[in-house]
């Protein structure tokens, strides 16, 4: 019975379970000081800091860029990651939307739940002429969904890239790229004035739990079915 134990949940993913389990207290810890103001005045700071060093090219750049962390880009990257990994895991394919709309839940949960005023319209930065797809100023702000849904998609991404070779032998060459796409999406929001750096923080910490509780249970699958799954 042990044996099976071990073979369902191989030590790997028990590792990764304990890694997403201390994300999230992390980050039901930032909520509590969110919800508490201790970030008050460095989110302040913060966000005049880098807007101080703004220009009209870097609000269309960010901008542009802040699409990267929408719920209608990064769940379609879902979608097309789970056409990719049907072969393998058949109606789990469909992990990585599901994953992605759980983050997005979670994000709205945590606004209803957490006291962060959002920033106020004197800091907005976000390019009028640009669609603004999905997303709106709210009342809360506290997490950041665009971090959430970042660190999720292009961190699954990474991972798949790295272990499951999805999009080649030479896939691995895409981690700088993914990690400077989650770090740009998070400066982005809050250079945009639709975040504060608290809120990406927070963003950041749900968003690697979810990852690491997802790539446990791929792992898990690594082991019961050895070898690669989409072979």
């Amino acid at each position: 019975m042990s044996a099976l134990i071990r073979l369902r949940w191989p030590v790997l993913s028990r590792r990764l379970l304990i890694t997403a389990g201390a994300f999230l207290a992390a980050y039901v810890a930032i909520a509590l000081l969110v919800d508490a103001g201790a970030f008050g005045p460095l989110d302040l700071r913060m966000t005049h800091y880098l807007q101080g060093r703004g220009s009209t090219g870097q609000d269309i750049g960010l901008g542009i860029f802040a699409y990267l962390g929408s719920i209608e880009v990064t769940l379609l990257i879902a979608v097309l990651l789970g056409v990719g990994l049907f072969r393998g895991l058949r109606l789990l394919a469909v992990l990585p939307a599901v994953f992605i709309l759980a983050g997005s839940g979670l994000e709205i949960l945590g606004k209803q739940l957490i006291v962060s005023p959002a920033p106020g319209s004197a800091l907005q930065r976000f390019p009028e002429f640009l669609p603004s797809l999905g997303h709106q100023i709210g009342r809360w702000s506290f997490p950041s969904g665009h971090l959430v849904r970042a660190t999720l998609t292009y961190g699954l991404v990474l991972y798949l890239a790295e272990r499951w070779e999805l999009f080649g032998r030479d896939s691995s060459r895409l981690s700088p790229v993914l990690v400077l796409v989650v770090f740009f999406v998070g400066y982005g929001v809050v250079y945009l004035g639709w975040h504060w750096l608290s809120d990406a923080i927070g963003g950041l910490l749900l968003g690697l739990a979810l990852l690491f509780a997802l790539v446990a249970y791929l792992e898990r699958k690594r082991a019961v079915n050895p070898g690669h799954l989409l072979d």
